[in-house]
């Protein structure tokens, strides 16, 4: 039996947002008797899908929407589409900041040698 925080490192999660999800009713983790969470495959799905939907920068209000709308694939495609090209603005911006940074280190670099 995998312990929260193995859970948490294999989906590039902490404890705690899986302890927070649990609370907001994200995600429903069965106990045993002790009190341990029982991570099935249908526990350790949701939490991927919650660590992809994090990363891709849905708040936690557009998670639950996901979360609620599951049946509803009209719903998820709108959202999901307006989440990746929030994502792929984001990746533009760092994309145009490594340029800067390059640009910056040449420049440095160049003048360092003169």
């Amino acid at each position: 039996m995998a312990s929260i925080s193995e859970i948490a490192k294999q989906h590039n999660l902490t404890a705690s947002a899986i302890r927070y999800y649990e609370s907001q009713g994200l995600i429903n983790i069965q106990r045993d008797r002790a009190g341990n969470r029982l991570f099935d495959s249908k526990s350790e799905e949701r939490i991927r899908v919650l660590s992809y939907l994090h990363q891709a920068g849905l708040s936690l209000s557009e998670m639950k929407d996901y979360v609620n709308h599951l049946m509803d694939h009209n719903y998820e495609v709108r959202l999901l589409q307006a989440s990746r090209r929030r994502l792929e603005n984001k990746i533009n911006q760092l994309d145009r900041t490594l340029q800067f940074l390059d640009y910056k280190i040449v420049y440095h670099e160049n003048s360092r040698n003169s």
